[in-house]
């Protein structure tokens, strides 16, 4: 019996390993006749200090996450994908990530990119990606492999 996943969710942050990500979730999603969900959240605990003074910061941010996905959804839609949604949060990544956007959309597979951080620097910021893995309730990819060639 093989898996079937209904719904995949990818978050996006515009690094190298989330593209390959979404490049996997396209190819996963076209496979299973599914659903795709692209995320993008904006961590606002770097920007507490600065948007405290200036709210067209997260304008800003919001306007350039919209780009970026919306590129993503054409490439989606241009490769067979029949159903892309967006989401763009505001927040803490990790619990976001682990918790919030799963449940809000159904997902039922989520990819991320795998950290480009070294050991040190994962004890200093932490890993989003190794936080999600910890707590998700839904199967969860982490891409690695830098082949786009399905």
């Amino acid at each position: 019996m093989t898996q079937s996943y209904q719904k995949i969710l990818v978050a996006v942050d515009g690094s190298k390993g989330a593209e390959l990500a979404l490049y996997k979730a396209i190819h996963i999603a076209k496979r299973n006749q599914a659903a795709l969900v692209i995320a993008h959240v904006i961590d606002t605990r770097a920007l507490q200090n600065i948007a405290s003074f200036d709210a067209s910061v997260y304008e800003s941010l919001e306007e350039e996450a919209r780009e970026l996905l919306e590129g993503y959804q054409s490439e989606a839609l241009n490769a067979g994908v029949s159903s892309v949604e967006l989401v763009i949060e505001f927040g803490n990544p990790k619990t976001l990530l682990s918790h919030e956007i799963p449940e809000n959309t159904k997902a039922d597979l989520m990819l991320l990119g795998a950290t480009g951080l070294n050991a040190f620097e994962r004890l200093l910021v932490g890993s989003s990606s190794e936080y999600v893995m910890r707590h998700s309730k839904i199967d969860l990819l982490i891409v690695r492999d830098q082949d786009k060639s399905f």
